[in-house]
């Protein structure tokens, strides 16, 4: 993978040598399988600890939809009656954890896990095949056009997947229980759980039902997909081309929260309107409050003015700020690890060709062996070969032989492939060079 790619860490130098791949002559590398699958989880797991902030900002952007509901003739009885309950969004959080505990802080969870599956499945998942095919990485980095189409299409097709956890997880966040009935902002739908939403919204309006908004969330992440994968990518291109950063954990946090905070700014006017259309109680299949995603936008800016296209920022920034950063942190983490454990198998099926008595250790012979494998004999004499294979195997000994036994173990087995590498590439430009330079000279003696 190239460096400007989601689910990579960036260019190699190193070289595939055959021989060290005895299954396919090539390392074991991520398949559809594992790109699509890590994709799904690292924000499923991340949700865990973000959704507290989500809850908050969907408390706070569902204030002032009281006002909105008087102007358009809604009947307040299904309307929080307070115009200001939560000031800010510390505020929100303190009160929701005061008054309904973790319970509350952590509502709407499960189909939070849901919607951030669902929607990653396709938005992290699809972006480096659709960059592939949009994109010939051997003409260099992509434009960051390319990188917003490639984002802005996964993220609609991302959209478009979670959409019906999306509804139900907002209309659960916006709930609170009769005693709490002071905290309450925007329709309060009283369902039980996830379960009883979906049965509920199916029952009242159909499978269409659990598709409201859906174009508002597709716009929202086709703005914000966009940006965010863009800006991701191109962050963690420019530190590990530009500044030599190393493919870890810091890289990821940092590229990570970089496209949070493009992110943010670009979805929260699309995610007010999208949060107040959700939320909106529907008879007989039509919205009481507004008709479509572009009424909703003329009723704030008339009732509300154009600042409210940004309440709940901070606590929007608070959630998927740390979202993304932990995203692509635990992305990441899962990526390398899986290829940790993919070189693992790859040097112990190597090993266990190389080890030819079965020992548990590779001794000079071995060695030997090893290196008549990794060389090709290509351009040298005999002689000279064989003093160069006998080089190679004293120079394996002397930087990966730790215990000075004259063998390798397998303990030692990843140093001496490091080793392997630097000799492979010694040797192979060595045996081009002077290969050539003797057939031009016998051919200059017309040999």
């Amino acid at each position: 993978m190239s460096a400007d790619s989601v689910m990579g860490g960036g260019p190699t130098s190193q070289v595939v040598i055959p021989a060290l791949y005895p299954k396919k002559g090539q390392p074991r590398k991520l398949g559809a399988a594992e790109r699509f699958g890590l994709s799904a989880l690292a924000p499923a797991v991340a949700v865990f600890f973000t959704n507290p902030f989500d809850t908050a900002k969907v408390r706070l952007q569902l204030q002032g939809q009281r006002a909105t509901a008087i102007k358009a003739g809604a009947a307040n009885g299904a309307i929080a009656t307070e115009a200001v309950v939560y000031k800010n969004s510390f505020d929100a959080i303190f009160k929701i954890l005061k008054h309904e505990g973790i319970r509350g802080i952590q509502k709407g969870l499960f189909p939070a896990v849901l919607k951030e599956g669902s929607k990653n499945f396709f938005r992290i998942g699809m972006y480096d095949p659709i960059m592939t095919m949009i994109h010939d990485p051997k003409t260099g980095s992509s434009p960051p056009w390319k990188r917003m189409l490639a984002g802005s299409l996964c993220g609609v097709m991302g959209a478009f997947a979670c959409n019906p956890f999306e509804l139900i997880k907002t209309r659960l966040q916006s709930q609170v229980s009769a005693q709490n009935s002071h905290q309450a902002v925007g329709h309060q739908f009283a369902y039980k759980n996830t379960w009883d939403a979906f049965v509920k919204t199916l029952k009242a309006d159909g499978l269409k039902g659990l598709y409201r908004g859906s174009v508002l969330s597709m716009a929202r992440s086709f703005v914000g997909s966009g940006v965010n994968l863009t800006t991701y990518s191109m962050m963690k291109e420019y530190l590990i081309l530009k500044k030599n950063w190393k493919d870890d954990w810091v890289l990821d946090m940092i590229a990570g929260m970089s496209s949070g905070v493009m992110s943010c700014a670009a979805m929260n006017p699309i995610d007010v309107v999208r949060t107040r259309y959700y939320n909106q109680p529907y008879v007989n299949g039509k919205g009481t409050l507004y008709s479509s995603g572009l009424d909703a936008v003329t009723h704030i800016v008339k009732v509300e003015g154009v600042s409210a296209f940004y309440k709940g920022f901070t606590t929007h920034f608070l959630r998927i700020g740390p979202h993304f950063c932990l995203t692509f942190v635990f992305l990441g983490m899962f990526r390398r690890q899986l290829a940790e454990a993919y070189t693992y198998l790859d040097m112990r099926d190597s090993f266990k060709k190389f080890d030819q008595d079965g020992n548990g250790v590779l001794d000079k012979k071995e060695l030997a062996d090893v290196m008549r494998e990794v060389i090709p004999k290509t351009g040298f004499e005999d002689a000279e070969y064989e003093h160069m294979i006998l080089d190679a195997t004293m120079r394996i000994l002397a930087q990966a032989d730790v215990n000075n036994d004259a063998k390798i173990s397998f303990d030692e087995y990843p140093r001496m492939t490091e080793e392997i590498q630097r000799i492979y590439q010694e040797k192979t430009t060595a045996s081009q060079l002077f290969g050539g330079i003797r057939a031009r000279s016998m051919k200059s003696f017309g040999v």
